[in-house]
């Protein structure tokens, strides 16, 4: 099946390594594109847009959103919370934004909106969701 992407989007090449498929609960298949592991094809053809623009950006940088910290009453230790955008995009090596790749609707759970709250809460740094199309075969960003 080919697929059409919007012009400065590229379909992943034919060199691109899709990885064996596991049973995943948004049916998304990984693939290795210049040797970043990407969650799904969709993804892959985000970061070839973003080299196509040429863009200073990282692949799955992980932020902390909740620091880990200790309760002495009963005593426990409570895990840190942390958030991990698909990319990083930078200008002048400031942050000034981060894209979430999704398929779907179905991608957006109440979990990944509630990391992405926290992140902007913190970061002060819009969170931008990249919304995969496969009708027209464009990404819608917002």
């Amino acid at each position: 099946m080919t697929v059409s992407y919007p012009t400065g989007v590229q379909e992943p090449p034919k060199s691109a390594i899709v990885l064996p498929r596991k049973d995943n609960k948004f049916n998304a298949h990984k693939m290795i594109i210049d040797g970043h592991q990407f969650d799904s094809k969709a993804e892959g053809a985000y970061y070839l847009h973003l080299k196509n623009l040429k863009l200073h950006f990282k692949i799955h940088e992980r932020f902390e959103t909740l620091p880990s910290f200790d309760l002495h009453n009963p005593r426990k230790h409570v895990r840190g919370c942390t958030y991990t955008p698909d990319f990083s995009i930078y200008e002048h090596g400031k942050l000034v934004s981060v894209v979430d790749v999704k398929g779907g609707n179905s991608t957006k759970t109440r979990a990944s909106v509630l990391r992405m709250k926290m992140f902007m809460a913190k970061y002060r740094v819009p969170v931008v969701i990249a919304e995969y199309d496969a009708r027209n075969g464009i990404f819608e960003e917002y």
